[in-house]
């Protein structure tokens, strides 16, 4: 790459703060303003036909998408918003009299890991574990922003096609959950900065 298209490198505190204005911006997004509420759906199971029918209340999908193009911001590994990078500079650099901060960030660590990577319910297509993370990489790069992986549109889209779009449960029961936790170590961090409770270094 050249050095022109190369990404600026970003002191420690610099990636915090980016993190912390990407939460805000997440915030007042229409979709966390009205629509995450009618994100919703509702599962029945008929005994007469054998079979289970899902019923999905989606909201405004330009203000799902708008919410996304953030959202995806703290999952991207070469994002300054990487919650799992925001997490490690956090708990590397806490000042060490901050004892019940560090335990905070190191559970926030742990709760953010287990929504995230295996998720608060498992959900399998056949021998395929539909985890948060999978779920969330198909949607972000298959169906709006397919240009980056075009495989993941294909992957998608037989999955949504199922007689039971489990995809699409993972989705919207994970989404509202891993958004709260987004949001609650937004605020956790904004306290403990305004209280100088970490020691990043000086930049050069």
């Amino acid at each position: 790459m050249s050095p022109r298209g190369r990404r600026k490198t970003l002191s420690h505190s610099k990636r915090v703060e980016k993190f912390l204005n990407c939460v805000e911006e997440l915030k007042v997004r229409p979709f966390i303003l009205k629509g995450l509420r009618e994100f919703e759906f509702h599962i029945d199971f008929q005994r007469e036909p054998g079979k289970i029918f899902c019923e999905f209340k989606e909201a405004d999908q330009e203000h799902f998408r708008s919410f996304l193009l953030t959202f995806r911001k703290f999952l991207l590994n070469d994002e300054p918003a990487n919650i799992d990078n925001i997490l490690n500079t956090c708990r590397k650099f806490v000042k060490s009299e901050q004892t019940e901060l560090r335990e905070v960030l190191e559970k926030f660590k742990t709760i953010w890991g287990y929504q995230y990577r295996k998720g608060t319910i498992r959900i399998t297509s056949g021998s395929l574990p539909l985890t948060p993370e999978y779920v969330l990489d198909c949607w972000i790069n298959g169906l709006y922003f397919h240009n980056r992986d075009p495989q993941k549109s294909e992957q998608l889209c037989s999955l949504l096609n199922q007689e039971l779009p489990s995809v699409k449960l993972q989705l919207m029961w994970s989404l509202p959950i891993l958004t709260e936790t987004i949001i609650r170590i937004g605020g956790l961090l904004t306290k403990a900065i305004n209280e100088c409770a970490f020691d990043f270094p000086e930049e050069t």
